[in-house]
């Protein structure tokens, strides 16, 4: 077997992930899914009469994909797509023209029989520094990934 270029240590940053939003991709996010009449994520109108607020909200499906996006970049599409998790809370509104920040840190590795729960804390913040979102996430690993137990 060859080198193993990826491996994961208690402590270890996931590379961040940073998206700038727009209304323009809020609205594509939410006809992806479906989405065809006005809604509290683009309409204004409607997210005064829904939400109350004087403008668009993303919704927080986007938030967890965009956590998706960091994690399985960091873990690879390979062991990601098979074991991996996110399970994010969303605490202050997303808004058009928002700069995003997703952060993540390796918090804990547990040995299990088919390979390592690498979990990681994921926090979310705007450009002004507040917390958006906050929650963890993580796969199962080859134990081939971790450094030799001493």
């Amino acid at each position: 077997m060859g080198r193993v270029e990826r491996t994961y240590q208690v402590g270890d940053d996931v590379p961040t992930v940073v998206k700038q939003m727009t209304q323009e991709t809020i609205n594509l996010f939410e006809a992806s899914a479906g989405q065809t009449g006005p809604s509290q994520f683009t309409d204004e109108e409607t997210a005064r009469e829904t939400l109350g607020t004087t403008g668009t909200v993303a919704s927080g499906r986007m938030s967890v994909t965009f956590a998706i996006e960091m994690l399985r970049k960091y873990f690879g599409g390979d062991v990601f797509n098979h074991t991996g998790m996110v399970d994010l809370r969303f605490l202050r509104p997303v808004r058009p023209g928002d700069t995003i920040t997703f952060l993540g840190k390796v918090t804990d590795i547990t040995r299990e029989a088919n390979g390592s729960k690498v979990s990681v804390e994921i926090t979310v913040q705007n450009q002004k520094g507040d917390s958006t979102g906050a929650g963890k996430g993580g796969a199962t690993v080859p134990n081939a990934y971790l450094p030799a137990e001493e």
